[in-house]
């Protein structure tokens, strides 16, 4: 199933829990704030349990000290990462605003952005 046809079925189940009538999109954020922080500690769980730093690839499971706990936090970080992407289709339905609109926008900053890597994490130039 493509992630059109997930999104609308998301936006129909977020319909029917009434979170469109009873929530807000500050609300709505602090849910994605609370998925992020879940995976957050998925992915602690992960680094932990490895040999050296972790390169999210599936081929590392080989290097860890316990394959079924890090596996159990495989599950998590990919339910977490499918929970923030739950939540923020909902908060750009609140915005009157679509996902994938968002992310087209997004991609077409970030495809011409310059920088580099630093302690693992990119840093664009100024």
């Amino acid at each position: 199933m493509n992630y059109e046809k997930l999104s609308t079925l998301v936006l129909q189940w977020g319909e029917e829990k009434g979170i469109f009538a009873k929530s807000t999109p500050l609300r709505q954020l602090d849910k994605t704030q609370e998925e992020l922080d879940e995976t957050r500690e998925a992915l602690k769980k992960l680094e932990s349990s490895a040999h050296q730093d972790l390169q999210l690839e599936f081929d590392f499971i080989d290097e860890l000290d316990d394959p079924n706990t890090e596996i159990e936090a495989l599950e998590e970080a990919k339910d977490g990462i499918g929970d923030m992407l739950v939540t923020i289709i909902l908060l750009a339905k609140m915005l009157n605003m679509d996902s994938v609109d968002c992310l087209h926008s997004a991609y077409n900053v970030i495809k011409k952005r310059t920088g580099k890597m630093v302690n693992g994490q990119f840093v664009k130039d100024n």
